[in-house]
């Protein structure tokens, strides 16, 4: 939404947002046209805040910020979702809730736990620890990222393929989180790419096969020597 739309709100009446990262929610806020404006005109999370009794820019004081990527118009057209990236200063993950959650729903799960477990272990891992050892072998998360692939292709029933699938998904987030890539950053090409109007053909690439195959085939020689 560019700032020229408009919006049936209201000055004086609050309504709710739904703050979100790509596909997940934060938390659920209040809003006055004011607001609106406001994120848009900075391209930041601004609020209505009850306690403050006036816009709320969140991250101001806690450096928590968000960076605003969209703005969505629900079906009634009195309520909004922002989707945000959800920043915060160095050292630490990223929070919405006062109560240092990403979200006002407690601590994440699933792929969300992950991602917050291995950022904090980029930082604090355990010397010796197996994450420790996949951040600073380059090699060895090469390696463990093609078998776990193999496997995961050669996987037929559906407990295995769900099992192997999070195997590949832990040692890509491994590798994403060394690089500095989140979810959302994978998210968004995902969108990307589906807007394209062209696409490649998809066609495997001999070189890359040889190679995996070639790790495959070390992987097999060490397991028997």
């Amino acid at each position: 939404m560019d700032s020229t739309q408009q919006l049936c709100v209201p000055v004086v009446e609050k309504h709710w947002v739904w703050c979100i990262l790509p596909r997940s929610p934060l938390s659920q806020c209040l809003f006055l046209q004011e607001s609106i404006v406001a994120s848009l005109e900075c391209g930041r999370g601004v609020y209505y805040s009850r306690s403050r009794k006036g816009l709320w820019r969140k991250g101001d004081s806690s450096g928590m910020y968000q960076i605003l990527h969209r703005m969505d118009v629900d079906c009634d057209g009195d309520a909004l979702r922002f989707t945000v990236t959800q920043c915060a200063p160095p050292g630490k993950a990223p929070a919405f809730c006062h109560l240092m959650t990403l979200s006002c729903w407690g601590p994440p799960v699933g792929l969300r736990r992950l991602e917050e477990t291995l950022q904090e272990r980029l930082v604090t891992a355990t010397e010796g620890s197996y994450t420790q050892r996949l951040f600073n072998d380059s090699t060895l998360l090469r390696n463990k990222l093609v078998e776990e692939a193999q496997e995961l292709s050669e996987s037929t029933e559906k407990q295995h393929v769900a099992e192997e699938l999070a195997d590949v998904i832990y040692f890509a987030m491994v590798r994403a989180a060394k690089a500095g890539v989140s979810i959302d950053d994978a998210a968004a090409e995902l969108d990307r790419r589906a807007r394209k109007v062209t696409r490649r053909k998809g066609e495997s690439k001999a070189h890359r096969i040889a190679a995996g195959e070639e790790i495959l085939k070390n992987k097999e020689k060490e397991g028997s020597s």
